[in-house]
């Protein structure tokens, strides 16, 4: 009996089943102290670099599963009534510009150019999250937690970074793509020189900074979007309120398309600007000419190729990633 009470209340001897669970739990919360103090000694270099490969595996495929939307979007989004004549696409939309691809160069066609689609989407790809993410590793190590403001920031920052190096790549592409005559990248590369020198690789540097701001406009859209949906399902509010998957989808599709068609002119006149000899005309006066020549309407032209591009992409990207 003094063993039997001496065991009840010295708190040393306790159930085999309780000290079992209070070991792992243990050790699982040790696992995780010490998994959280690697991350922050790992070098920032070695986090963004594994970040960017995984979400270059990631581009990579989206890129060549929907390059024939792609190619067709850029093409849209490059056609002007201006432009002298047989030197822009004239699609009426995603399904007539490639029933038209496939009618006049075949189904090889829907990959012409490629090549340096491929190149422009895995160097942008590549240097938005190094950037991005080498940022966010140097702010973990000196100030702890990022917040989502702060990470968003971080991104954007990242993300202007890239902008500067990867934009000739991004001209050149455009120029591959939206040729009527079939050129190479050599050949764009030489014309956009003869075009501007230097400069001319660079067409559209403020408004691609402007829309590195982009996916911060769409977070916001996303927070907003949400709050509303939960406030009209009227749940108690001693519950804890989450989304449904399908509520969830439909948020983040609608906040892509609010997003989208609002800077949306913006990425049709950088396009605009890349894609032939504006003879030194900035974004303002591109828009402003498009809009004088073929109304406000032609602001968003391939505007549904570029969402149904985004919106299926993104899926299978982050999947991938």
């Amino acid at each position: 009996h003094t063993t039997n009470r001496t065991r009840a209340h010295n708190p040393h001897h306790l159930p085999t089943a309780s000290a079992a669970m209070a070991k792992i739990v243990a050790e699982k919360v040790a696992e995780d102290i010490i998994m959280k103090e690697q991350i922050k000694t790992q070098p920032p270099l070695t986090t963004a670099l594994a970040s960017s490969i995984a979400a270059c595996s990631g581009e990579l495929i989206t890129t060549a599963v929907f390059y024939p939307i792609e190619l067709v979007k850029t093409r849209l989004q490059a056609a002007s009534s201006s432009a002298e004549a047989g030197t822009t696409f004239a699609y009426k939309g995603l399904t007539d510009g490639i029933v038209c691809i496939v009618r006049e160069d075949g189904v090889l066609g829907l990959f012409s150019g490629i090549t340096s689609a491929a190149s422009r989407s895995l160097s942008a790809e590549f240097a938005t999250v190094t950037f991005g993410e080498w940022l966010l590793a140097r702010w973990t190590q000196h100030f702890g937690r990022c917040s989502g403001a702060a990470a968003v920031s971080l991104r954007t920052l990242g993300g202007c970074a890239s902008v500067c190096l990867t934009l000739p790549v991004e001209a050149i592409a455009t120029r591959v793509t939206t040729s009527r005559t079939p050129i190479g990248a050599a050949g764009a590369a030489v014309q956009l020189f003869r075009e501007g020198g230097l400069r001319a690789f660079w067409k559209g540097l403020l408004v691609s900074f402007v829309l590195c701001l982009n996916p911060a406009l769409m977070l916001t859209t996303v927070d907003k979007l949400k709050a509303l949906v939960l406030r009209f399902r009227r749940k108690d509010s001693s519950e804890k309120q989450q989304m449904s998957w399908g509520e969830a989808f439909m948020v983040g599709a609608v906040a892509k398309l609010l997003t989208m068609s609002l800077v949306y002119p913006l990425v049709r006149g950088k396009v605009l600007l890349q894609a032939r000899n504006t003879q030194g005309a900035g974004l303002l006066q591109v828009l402003a000419e498009t809009r004088r020549t073929d109304g406000l309407r032609e602001w968003y032209r391939g505007l549904g190729a570029q969402l149904s591009k985004s919106l299926l992409s993104a899926s299978i990207k982050y999947a991938v990633k």
